[in-house]
């Protein structure tokens, strides 16, 4: 009783500086710590508790990490749409000693805030670019939301909520930026850039074809006929792919009853290339 007390004044507590500073630190279980701000989310959970949603994800990655374990060349990752950066920083965790990630953030506001949460230690680890990614390297209008997390490349969306369209970005592509960092192979590409993943694809065909990259975590999108196309290019690909079930460690199959059956629909796919899952024991 005493124990449920104290959480719930915790959580009250929590609520109230978040609301009246604007942000506060969190700490969640997986042991990662950022700042969290009151439009980035943080207090869209049950009993408004300020955190994030990104369990099943995360879970997956530590779970993939574990299984690449050590290798002889440095691992590399690649966090596109990483806006605060809990995803990068849970990549600097789980993943190995000699482990580069690579952020991309356009957003300002964002950009900004992902700073903030990389702390000085893993600056040597976590190189953060403010730019877009897609299938063309130029520039590009970008959309601005009441919630930063929407924010995405191209026009408008969902007129009540926006800001302005007005505002321009960088855009580079996959193919390009391996070139120039000169990677190899991605170990693990996670993306998220609202309704745009499928072009951040279209502009890696080259290391695709290739087979440089290996695991690819990306945003599920919101209709049937982008779940297909999606699903349809990374089987082309050489990938075999699941859901990653929400808030969960479970993985599902990728279908439309699947999608439909859940009480939490899966927010992201799971992709790993089917020469390596043997390897990562990763498929159902």
């Amino acid at each position: 009783m005493l124990h449920h007390i104290h959480k719930k004044l915790n959580t009250l507590w929590r609520k109230t500086v978040l609301i009246v500073r604007g942000r506060i630190r969190h700490q969640d279980r997986f042991g990662l710590s950022y700042w969290l701000w009151t439009n980035t989310r943080a207090l869209g959970r049950q009993k408004l508790e300020p955190g994030t949603d990104d369990t099943g994800v995360l879970e997956q990655l530590k779970r993939i990490y574990s299984l690449i374990g050590q290798s002889d060349r440095p691992v590399i990752s690649v966090d596109v749409g990483a806006y605060i950066g809990v995803i990068s920083l849970a990549m600097a965790q789980f993943g190995p000693p000699r482990h580069f990630i690579h952020c991309f953030e356009a957003d300002d506001l964002n950009y900004s805030r992902l700073k903030q949460n990389i702390s000085p230690s893993l600056r040597a680890t976590i190189t953060v670019h403010n730019k877009a990614v897609a299938n063309y390297v130029g520039v590009s209008k970008f959309t601005r939301y009441k919630d930063p997390g929407n924010n995405h490349l191209g026009t408008e969306q969902n007129p009540i909520d926006i800001l302005d369209s007005f505002h321009q970005v960088s855009v580079t592509t996959l193919d390009v930026f391996v070139d120039e960092a000169q990677i190899d192979v991605i170990d693990v590409l996670k993306i998220d850039v609202e309704g745009f993943d499928l072009s951040v694809l279209h502009g890696a065909r080259a290391i695709l074809e290739k087979k440089r990259i290996n695991v690819i975590v990306i945003e599920t999108p919101t209709h049937a006929r982008g779940r297909n196309e999606l699903k349809e290019f990374l089987e082309t690909h050489g990938f075999l792919t699941n859901y990653i079930v929400r808030n969960s460690t479970a993985l599902t199959e990728i279908s439309e009853s699947a999608f439909n059956r859940h009480d939490k629909t899966p927010l992201n796919m799971l992709a790993i290339r089917s020469d390596l899952t043997d390897q990562l024991n990763t498929v159902l």
